[in-house]
């Protein structure tokens, strides 16, 4: 069963940043929750933001914010033309949802699930045929929800901590 999003999406204007600066911290800390040797979040944020913009130059990319009763609630980060850079892997480019990331509090009402359509959307338009998405292992509601939206595990790096 498919339930409606609470959020309207649309695309990152200036004058964002400090919405998209608490996404991005929420995500590190969150995902700090499954890795505690990432970077906490507020020390990081600010670089990853103008890093997020560069990628979304470099690769064709753009930033969707996701939006309920103005405020911003999440955002994903898709990139139309991620370059494949090895020679075992297929020839030309692929889509990729780079970031995303569902407020606290806004988790379980569609909103990832809106974004991701509109993500999906946008990388179609840019022409491309494949949409890949990358999540950490230990992160069980968020693969679901991938599994879920028609993403198949393709390639699955494994950590072998030597210390």
């Amino acid at each position: 069963m498919r339930t409606e999003s609470i959020a309207t999406i649309r695309p990152y204007e200036p004058g964002d940043e400090m919405a998209c600066r608490a996404c991005v911290v929420d995500l590190q800390e969150a995902e700090r929750q499954l890795d505690p040797r990432l970077r906490p979040g507020e020390s990081m944020a600010d670089e990853y933001l103008a890093q997020m913009h560069k990628h979304c130059r470099d690769y064709v990319g753009t930033i969707f914010l996701a939006e309920y009763a103005g405020e911003v609630v999440g955002l994903a980060m898709v990139l139309a033309r991620v370059p494949f850079e090895w020679l075992d892997e297929p020839p030309g480019d692929y889509a990729l949802v780079a970031e995303l990331v569902v407020r606290d509090g806004y988790r379980r009402r569609g909103v990832a699930r809106a974004l991701l359509d509109v993500a999906g959307g946008y990388a179609r338009e840019a022409g491309a045929s494949e949409l890949r998405i990358d999540v950490l292992s230990e992160n069980e509601p968020a693969r679901q929800l991938y599994l879920r939206e028609g993403f198949t595990p393709y390639k699955e790096t494994l950590n072998k901590p030597l210390r």
